[in-house]
Parts: structure tokens; C-alpha cells; sequence
């Protein structure tokens, strides 16, 4: 599961390549700990992280140009929730990118090509355990999450992707499942703080359930 592009050493301390984070500390993203995710670090760097490779603008307001992953992932949560019927799994939507805090959110046509994905697959298993891990999520993800995901994917593209009229994309499709939720592109902190607010919520509601995370 290893990327091909890092390969431990035998020393048993080795855990290769670090990158810097919002809270000073280093990240291994091919060996990354349960124990040292930081949520709010989590929700710094994704806050931070444009999705659509940035392709985005508001139809209102010319001043908002970035649409980032921490506000997609509070509205996979919410609906989720109020259009699933799932709350059980609304920690699970909340964080099902939330290893881009490492990688970014690369662009879809580049992430699923065979060369990138054969490389980008290994790592993002490695992260997704780790926060499966941390939070006792149910994994690998139940059908649900690609759902909710698609449902605001299809939104973002109808609201803020500009694109041409006849563009024969499925998110454009009349039986495509869309999510009624007004995109706002919110600032950097604003995303940050709702995405962090929707996490206290998830993690409150889970108590009700039969997993809720082992730590908090």
C-alpha cells in the first residue's frame, strides 16, 4: 500500500518525508499516526484547500472566487442527515476528504488517471485508516457517502462552476441527484469555523449511536 515514490528505510524510526502544518507540527503523509490527528489543523488546511482546481465564482458576489473542501464537507454532513436519513454516518461524511489536509484536492481528471491514481490510492488509504482509526468511522465507507458527495458535487457544478450551456457533463442531467443547498463560498476562516462547528455537532450526535469515536 506503500507509494512506489517512498520506500522505508530498515530503520524502524523512519517514516519518511514530513511536511509542515497549521499548528507547527510535522505530517508523514506516508506514515501518518491516529494519535497525532489534529482536527482543527484538519480544518485549517482544508478551509485552505480549493476545490474544482480553483475553477469556481460566485454568481452574486465577484469577490468570491474560492470554494474550499471544509464547506463541501459540512454540506456532504448535512445532507447526510437531513436528506439520507443517516446521522449515523454524518461523521463519516464530514471527514470522508479530509485526508486532502495532506494532499490537496487534486483535480479529478488527473487524480483518476492510472499513472496518478496507482501512486495517490496508496496514500490516501494510508490517511483514510488513520481517521478511521481516531473516530471509529466505518470503513471503507458505506454507499452513502458517495451519494451525499455527488449530491453537492452536482450543486457546486449548477452554482459556481462556470461552464458552457450545452456541456454534456452528468452533473447537468435532469436525474441527477442534487443537493438543495445554496454554495455561499465562504472566506478561508469562515469555512474553517463552520467546518469545525459541524464537527462538534457530528461528534455530540454520535454519542446516540453504537460507534462514537473512542477518544474526542
Amino acid at each position: 500500500m506503500m507509494s512506489p515514490f517512498y520506500q522505508p528505510s530498515a530503520h524502524p524510526t523512519d517514516r519518511g518525508p514530513s511536511m509542515n502544518s497549521a499548528n507547527g507540527r510535522k505530517i508523514y503523509p506516508f506514515h501518518p499516526s491516529a494519535e497525532e490527528i489534529d482536527i482543527e489543523v484538519v480544518a485549517h488546511h482544508l478551509a485552505n484547500a480549493n476545490r474544482w482546481n480553483g475553477a469556481t465564482q460566485h454568481k452574486q458576489f465577484r469577490s468570491r472566487i474560492s470554494f474550499s473542501v471544509a464547506e463541501h464537507s459540512v454540506l456532504c454532513a448535512k445532507f447526510m442527515v437531513e436528506h439520507l436519513d443517516r446521522p449515523d454516518l454524518e461523521l463519516e461524511a464530514l471527514l470522508h476528504d479530509a485526508p486532502e489536509y495532506m494532499t490537496g484536492d487534486m483535480i479529478r481528471p488527473v487524480k483518476h488517471h492510472p499513472t496518478v491514481h496507482a501512486i495517490m490510492k496508496p496514500i490516501e488509504d494510508l490517511a483514510d485508516l488513520a481517521f478511521a482509526k481516531r473516530f471509529n468511522l466505518a470503513y471503507p465507507f458505506p454507499p452513502e457517502i458517495k451519494i451525499a458527495d455527488g449530491a453537492v458535487c452536482a450543486a457546486e457544478f449548477r452554482q459556481i462552476v462556470p461552464h458552457a450551456a450545452d456541456d454534456p457533463s452528468d452533473m447537468l442531467l435532469p436525474e441527477t441527484l442534487c443537493a438543495p443547498y445554496e454554495i455561499a463560498m465562504l472566506s478561508a476562516y469562515e469555512a474553517k469555523e463552520y467546518f469545525l462547528d459541524a464537527f462538534e455537532v457530528a461528534m455530540n450526535r454520535r454519542r446516540h449511536f453504537a460507534n462514537p469515536p473512542d477518544t474526542l
